[in-house]
């Protein structure tokens, strides 16, 4: 039994048609959705699913193999027909915030060989870990700029699946320390700005740079002799 992820083809549909095909404690497993569970630093999404004419928010999710269970709070019955709607302001603003950290994991990683050690997703502010011994903090101004010119190219974001054997003829597509890319039905989701960086990546992300808005670091930390954190805000591109 599984769950068809709705949100690997197209991360911009807000609602769908589905049927439980299970249910426990609160939790219903869908045949399909939108909801995104969560991983590397995104956050599940969030949203209501109707059924019998009761709308119930979903204010969590749970990932088990290839199932996706859904915390809706009530039990419906399995083989019940349910219609789901994402909480899409939320949404919007976790891919946004997701795809500035490509961009900013790229440049760490094109500049100073960074990796990835921890992340934060958030809707108003993102954190990220990186592993970049050489950068200081006279280098956030020139940084920060190199990231908004990067956002400015509009470059076209594209996924696409390829085999997880790939990861080991390609290992620059892994840009993480601690956490794999997941793995869905035996490939891995290769996510590109393009012409300009391809990391493996399960999340959700907008569809072009433009969409992300002006960057700026409003917070900067050293953790450690090799390890920086580094906290984003983001001003939406109608406010630019």
């Amino acid at each position: 039994m599984s769950t068809e992820r709705l949100f690997l083809e197209d991360p911009y549909q807000r609602e769908f048609e589905a049927l439980v095909t299970d249910s426990a404690e609160g939790w219903s497993l869908l045949s399909r959705t939108v909801f995104h569970p969560g991983g590397g630093g995104q956050p599940a999404d969030h949203g209501w699913i109707s059924c019998a004419g009761s709308s119930h928010p979903v204010t969590g999710m749970r990932e088990d193999g290839e199932m996706l269970w859904h915390q809706v709070g009530v039990r419906l019955d399995p083989g019940a027909k349910v219609h789901g709607v994402l909480d899409w302001p939320r949404r919007h603003a976790l891919m946004r915030h997701h795809c500035l950290l490509h961009v900013v994991n790229a440049l760490a990683h094109q500049r100073h060989g960074g990796l990835v050690s921890g992340a934060e997703i958030g809707v108003e502010r993102s954190r990220v870990d990186l592993s970049v011994s050489t950068f200081t903090r006279d280098d956030i101004p020139a940084f920060e700029a190199a990231v908004n010119e990067v956002i400015g190219r509009a470059l076209r974001v594209r996924a696409s699946v390829a085999p997880e054997a790939m990861l080991e003829d390609r290992p620059e597509l892994v840009r993480t320390l601690k956490v794999r890319p997941p793995v869905v039905n035996g490939g891995v989701r290769i996510v590109e700005l393009e012409g300009f960086d391809a990391q493996a990546c399960g999340g959700t992300h907008v569809h072009s740079t433009e969409e992300i808005g002006q960057a700026r670091i409003v917070k900067f930390d050293n953790r450690g002799k090799n390890n920086k954190r580094f906290y984003w805000e983001l001003v939406p591109p109608s406010a630019t």
